[in-house]
Formats: structure tokens, sequence, C-alpha cells
């Protein structure tokens, strides 16, 4: 019988994946994606943590060098004004030591910040680092139960392969590449019998269109429901 053989296909392989959605939906895997989930994150905060740390460093050392730069400048100014008697001159170099003393000032405020932020990226560096640990040691005991469950469910996987294997050697190429197509579109189960009485598709239950119903007259003929794409087919005797 021509659809014998693709139905025990399909029957075969919702099997499959009816065991493909229940280890996805397992408590091992969701354990694994949650351990995972915290190891990324920590990995993640550890570079975002060693990047800042850098970049502060680098803004630290360009601020000490503009502050020792400042002072230098600052030291050209000692003694000027005893040999200055010229009152507009004097304050000219006041306004100037002034403003240099401001900026070095101003610098020194953010080498002490930048010191701060250095030394609290440390702390914090130190207690990602320990959660990252502790993320670690977390995914790989999760990693351990979602082997060991994977191993019970591997032998019945590997038995369905099997007879899907088996079974595809019997079913029409035609039949399999529709198959495929609408498994792919997750169209599943995709070969479903047409309701003659009602005139209807065999899951969407919609009612089909007369050119559909034109093409399915006898036992052994299929055609796609206009509806929901499945190849609806007349069951032979």
């Amino acid at each position: 019988m021509k659809f014998d053989k693709i139905l025990e296909y399909q029957s075969k392989d919702q099997e499959l994946l009816a065991l493909e959605n229940e280890v996805a939906k397992s408590k091992e895997r969701v354990a694994l994606m949650t351990a995972k989930a915290k190891l990324d994150a920590a990995t993640a905060s550890v570079g975002k943590l060693s990047k800042e740390a850098a970049d502060i460093l680098a803004a630290h050392a360009r601020l000490a060098a503009k502050a020792e730069e400042l002072n230098a400048g600052l030291d050209e100014f000692n003694g000027v004004l005893d040999g200055t008697h010229n009152v507009n001159e004097a304050d000219y170099y006041i306004r100037q030591i002034g403003a240099i003393s401001d900026e070095i000032a101003a610098l020194e405020k953010e080498i002490a910040k930048t010191g701060e932020r250095i030394d609290g990226i440390g702390a914090e560096y130190k207690r990602t680092w320990e959660q990252g640990i502790k993320a670690s040691e977390a995914y790989k005991a999760a990693h351990a139960a979602y082997n060991a469950y994977i191993a019970t469910v591997q032998p019945r996987v590997k038995a369905l392969s099997a007879e899907l294997e088996a079974i595809k050697k019997s079913v029409p190429a035609e039949l399999l590449e529709m198959y495929a197509s609408l498994r792919a579109a997750k169209k599943m189960p995709a070969f479903v019998p047409y309701r003659t009485d009602a005139g209807t598709c065999g899951r969407c239950f919609m009612e089909v269109s007369g050119d559909t119903r034109g093409k399915l007259r006898n036992p052994g003929d299929y055609a796609e429901c206009p509806n929901c794409r499945r190849i609806l087919f007349i069951p032979e005797n």
C-alpha cells in the first residue's frame, strides 16, 4: 500500500521528535543551560572589568604625566616675582601660577578618583573571579549530570534512528521529499487522512477547495491541504 511505509516512518519519527522534546525540556538540560548562562555572565564580567582596569590605568598614567608636566612648568615660576617691579607683569605671573595650580589640583582630584576606582575594580574583580570559579564548578557538575541523562536516552535514539533508516528504503522518494519539507516547516504530522465524509483536512479540520476535492476521489489519491499545507491522502483498502 502506497502510504503504509511513509505513515510508519512518520510514526517512528514522531517518537523521535517526542524524545528530542523530552530531552530539551528535561531538568538536566535546564540545569545545564542555567549553569552555562551564569558561567558566561561571570566570564563576561571578568573580561569587562579587565578592560575597564586597563583603560583606567592608562588614564591614570596620562593624568600623572600631565600633573608632572604642570608641576615642572610651575617650578619655572620660582623666584620670578622677586625680580618683577611692574604691577601688571606681576599680576600676569600670579594669574598664570594660579591657573596652573588650579589645573594641578583638578588633576590630583582626578588621579585620586582613578586610584579609588582601580582599588574598587580590584575588589570587584576578586569577587567576580570567585563567582566564576563557583559557576565553572556548577557547570561541570551540570554537564556531567546531563551527559549521564543522555546516556540513558541514547540507546532509544539510536534504535529509532536505525528503524527510520530501514523504513526509509521502502518509502517512495517523492513522499520522503514532501515529508522532509513539512518536517522542516514544523508541520507535523505531515501526512494526514482526508475526511471524505466532510470534505475537510484531518488535521486543521478546514474544508478544502473544490480543486483539492477533485484530486481526492479514490483510495491512494493525495493532495496538499490548501489551508495548512499538509499532505492529505485517502487510505487504500
